[in-house]
């Protein structure tokens, strides 16, 4: 379609282009006509007055002197000469040829025309304000010669002239496209295209060498930005520490991985966004504005709630500024310092918190002893009272140790999973059996729900570990007439174990602490239940062994809800 247009626009120029060739010829044609016509009539009028000077003579023509001079004059004048009276009869020829004009008595005053190869002139011969006769002359018209060949080498010049014009347009259009075409190709990041170095015109040769050099020095510099780019981006992206770009304008420009797997969050829509819209954590937002406004480096310690744990971190936020000290943006890192917390913590609050949970059972054991060598001995149904409480309090600390060695061994580095394909189904069913009558005393319902499988990848001995722990705990913080029910679901990639129970719940700030080692969301209830709030801590370290997740639902008086999810695994075959 585009080489139509372009055959269309050709002919059209070409036809413009002769038609004002042969326009020009015609005029100026006509023009050199017009001028030899002109300078005939002159030649004529000086003939015709001179023979009117020697024709007339006593207010009459009188030839018989002058035809013998006027025959010698129209021979070397290459002219007829034609003479007649006042009534239109000839009087005098120098050519037995001439034709006698129409109606030449009618002539009133001198007439010039051509016609044909001839100029003729007519006027009457005026003696004393009377015409005394008329005077017709024909001579040959003046001509140019060679005039019709001048007219073919302006039309051939011209033809010429756009022949070549078309050469030359054609010989730099080609090259100049292929520029263009380059050139766009080198400003989308292309550079496989390399012009010519053998044009005949200087001018497009030093035009495609210098494009030859700067598609290879912007192919260079593109490749070293890139490499530059994507190592900048490696080194951020893996940094180990959360970053967020800021503008000038307070728009976010980028949030790199690590700040997204510590936040847990997408953050897809916050990037363009102004960062006091989409930022949740106001104390992160004054600390940003902060800097806006004092220009300097600021660095705080917060501490955030995320999904169901509290996490800590060193935030840092830098500004960038230019050479008139004006801010173009803020780097904030985040840098997560939980596990420098909670060892701090553990080393702080481990003696204290194990004095404390060791202190009720031992000073128990002690009391009833002591009482017992004071005397209650001899009295059998005190001593088996105090023998019984003696037995609770030491299976109470023994399930404290237990728990206590168990969570060690689960820290350590080496600890392994024994990777099974596992159906939570059966492992519920089976780890239920264990509850039946401890519900029972309780008055509680235990619900189970129908559902698949549950295939899933993961060591069976900790699963049932983890349902152990959660049931129990369900159990112990479920008040009687309640109900615990209990469910297998899947999804596209995981096998889901849910409990729920109609216990006293928990508050949203409450829920990221659950997990903590002796934390208790009732003391009383817990120590009652003979818990020895590690079993919730356990639970965690196991699902994170299985690269699994926890989420937890809950609200005060109306129950709680734990999602267990596992990696799902194809059901056995057989």
């Amino acid at each position: 379609m585009r080489s139509q247009r372009v055959d269309v626009r050709l002919w059209i120029r070409w036809g413009y282009v002769l038609f004002s060739l042969l326009f020009i010829i015609y005029v100026s044609d006509q023009v050199i006509k017009v001028a030899c016509a002109q300078q005939d009539r002159t030649i004529m009028l000086d003939r015709a007055t001179w023979i009117e000077s020697v024709l007339v003579r006593g207010n009459q023509l009188d030839l018989s002197p002058v035809q013998e001079g006027l025959k010698d004059y129209a021979q070397k004048e290459n002219v007829q000469i034609t003479l007649y009276n006042p009534r239109g009869e000839q009087l005098f020829a120098t050519s037995q040829n001439a034709s006698r004009p129409i109606h030449i008595s009618q002539v009133k005053k001198p007439s010039f025309h051509v016609k044909n190869e001839h100029a003729h002139y007519i006027t009457p011969v005026r003696a004393d304000q009377r015409v005394v006769g008329y005077l017709w002359m024909q001579a040959p018209k003046t001509e140019i010669l060679g005039l019709g060949l001048l007219y073919l080498s302006f039309f051939l010049l011209g033809t010429g002239l756009l022949v070549y014009r078309d050469y030359l347009v054609r010989s730099y259009k080609v090259p100049v496209r292929f520029a263009s075409r380059m050139a766009e190709n080198i400003l989308n990041g292309h550079y496989n295209m390399i012009a010519s170095n053998s044009e005949k015109h200087d001018s497009v040769l030093r035009l495609n060498l210098a494009l030859n050099k700067l598609s290879d020095a912007l192919h260079e510099m593109s490749r070293t930005y890139r490499s530059q780019r994507d190592s900048m981006e490696t080194l951020v992206e893996n940094i180990g520490n959360g970053l967020i770009f800021i503008d000038g304008n307070g728009r976010i420009e980028y949030i790199n991985r690590t700040f997204k797997e510590d936040f847990r969050t997408s953050a897809g829509h916050w990037e363009l966004a102004d960062y006091q819209e989409v930022i949740p954590y106001p104390e992160v937002n004054a600390l940003i504005q902060q800097v806006f406004k004092r220009k300097k480096r600021l660095t705080k310690q917060l501490q955030f709630a995320i999904h169901i744990e509290r996490k800590h971190f060193d935030v840092s936020c830098a500004p960038i500024l230019d050479k008139h000290h004006h801010v173009r943006g803020i780097v904030v890192v985040f840098h997560d310092i939980t596990g420098i917390k909670k060892l701090e913590n553990m080393r702080r609050d481990f003696v204290a918190n194990v004095s404390h949970e060791l202190k009720t059972p031992i000073t128990s054991l002690i009391g009833f002893a002591e009482t017992l060598l004071d005397g209650a001995k001899d009295d059998k149904q005190m001593e088996e009272q105090f023998l019984n409480i003696i037995l609770q309090e030491g299976h109470r600390l023994q399930s404290l140790v237990n728990d206590l060695l168990e969570l060690s061994k689960i820290e350590r580095a080496h600890f392994v999973i024994d990777w099974q394909t596992v159906s939570l189904s059966q492992v519920m069913d089976a780890v239920l059996l264990m509850f039946h009558e401890k519900a029972e005393k309780k008055q509680l319902k235990l619900i189970r729900k129908a559902g698949p499988e549950g295939w899933s990848l993961g060591d069976p001995y900790r699963i049932r570990q983890i349902m152990i722990n959660l049931i129990n705990n369900a159990i112990a913080y479920t008040p009687e007439n309640g109900s615990i029910t209990l469910s297998i679901t899947e999804s596209s990639h995981y096998a889901k174990f849910m409990i729920a129970d109609t216990g006293m719940g928990m508050t949203k700030d409450q829920i990221p602490r659950i997990f903590e080692r002796f934390y208790r969301i009732d003391k009383a209830r817990s120590r009652d239940s003979g818990g020895t709030g590690l079993g919730l801590a356990i639970v965690k370290h196991l699902v994170e062994a299985h690269e699994g997740r926890i989420d937890v639902e809950s609200e005060p008086g109306k129950g709680t809800t734990f999602t267990i999810s596992f990696k799902k695994a194809p059901a056995p075959i057989g």
